[in-house]
């Protein structure tokens, strides 16, 4: 349903925006190759080979924008793949082929990230389609980011895009109005949001959201804010308030970020009343973040990354060393480690061991 709604709302907003004529279009893209080895109880291997497509066009006020994956499976790439559609975490507008492990060791998969249509009249713009409605500030957890879903399957956080119509109001030169509809066939089921944001004290961007979800039955009341100074900070919270009664939860998150000469420091807690009926992916009451990112030489940069969910004492450690090899080319070298529900596949839980981890290899190519 959602791919049908996301290419019927391009279509229209598409004809309307250009009429007849053709505009301008670019392609681009990238192609990424990826083994690995695995351990979760036992050791095993995979790879996975993906194909990324990036299609922009418009012309003055109107533009579209589609980007397509594909990618090739085999051994623990697959394995998790077939987890992960199993679980709570899986998205049924994601082709997986086969659906389920057969005896197989190979799968097939493809998503579509955005499809969405733009209208820009300078008063107002409008946006139709699966888009990237992100309203967060954090690195990583952000409460206020009411739609955007994250995907940890990979080495790096990636936020999924929504089937979303969007309508966007400048409010003079540093606010504006935001509104976002995320309808389903039963429109009572779908998310509905207003967003107010401005810029306070010339260094302070601030906003103030609130919102119903209709599948989750209950509304939400939130507020953010980030500044960058000497450090940047960033904090937001949002208080989720169900249709059953009672007081509802708090879910707050709060950053910051440094550089040191070559280095990047940035650091985030979590916090989540709600348990996993509030967030599936960390369910914990008290988490944390904390990244070092080197940045040795305009071809060589290294990352270590912490995720930590310190109720259950579980986590992953992420180190990725990435070296440009050519011009738009780059090989990654990562290595991952975790425990408890936060180990092989970051957040989902989906190893089945205490103990897990990976390594690999990866070569991007951009075109």
């Amino acid at each position: 349903m959602r791919r049908c709604f996301a290419s019927w709302v391009l279509l229209v907003v598409s004809t309307v925006a250009f009429g007849q004529e053709a505009p301008p279009w670019t392609l681009g893209g990238s192609l990424t190759v990826q083994p690995l080895a695995a351990y979760a109880g036992d050791f095993s291997y995979g790879s996975e080979t993906s194909l990324s497509l990036d299609l922009k066009t418009g012309s003055g006020r109107a533009r579209a924008e589609a980007s397509l994956e594909s990618a090739v499976l085999t051994g623990g790439s697959a394995a998790l793949a077939w987890a992960i559609a199993a679980s709570p975490y899986g998205r049924a507008d994601e082709l997986l082929v086969p659906s389920s492990p057969g005896g197989e060791e190979v799968a097939i998969a493809g998503r579509v990230r955005t499809l969405y249509a733009k209208l820009d009249l300078d008063w107002v713009s409008f946006t139709a389609g699966r888009q990237v409605v992100n309203y967060g500030r954090g690195a990583l957890w952000s409460p206020t980011d009411i739609f955007t879903e994250l995907d940890l399957a990979g080495i790096s956080p990636v936020r999924r895009g929504t089937d979303a119509l969007r309508i966007t109001v400048p409010l003079g030169e540093t606010a504006g109005l935001d509104l976002v509809g995320a309808p389903t066939l039963a429109p009572a089921d779908g998310r509905y949001s207003a967003r107010l944001s401005a810029l306070l004290v010339e260094v302070v961007d601030a906003a103030a959201v609130a919102a119903r979800d209709g599948a989750g039955r209950g509304w939400l009341f939130g507020a953010d804010f980030k500044t960058d100074l000497e450090v940047g900070l960033t904090a937001e919270a949002v208080y989720d308030l169900p249709d059953a009664g009672g007081w509802g939860w708090v879910r707050a998150a709060g950053g910051v970020d440094w550089s040191i000469g070559d280095f990047i420091l940035a650091a985030e807690y979590y916090y989540n009343g709600g348990g996993a009926s509030a967030d599936l992916l960390f369910p914990g009451t008290h988490n944390a973040y904390a990244s070092v990112t080197w940045k040795a030489s305009e071809l060589v940069q290294a990352a270590l990354v912490v995720i930590a969910d310190i109720n259950q004492r579980a986590g992953t450690l992420t180190l990725t060393t990435r070296v440009s090899a050519a011009q738009n080319a780059d090989v990654t070298v990562f290595l991952q480690a975790g425990n408890g529900s936060a180990g092989y596949g970051i957040g989902y839980g989906v190893g089945g061991a205490s103990w897990t981890a990976q390594a690999g290899l990866g070569l991007e190519v951009k075109f």
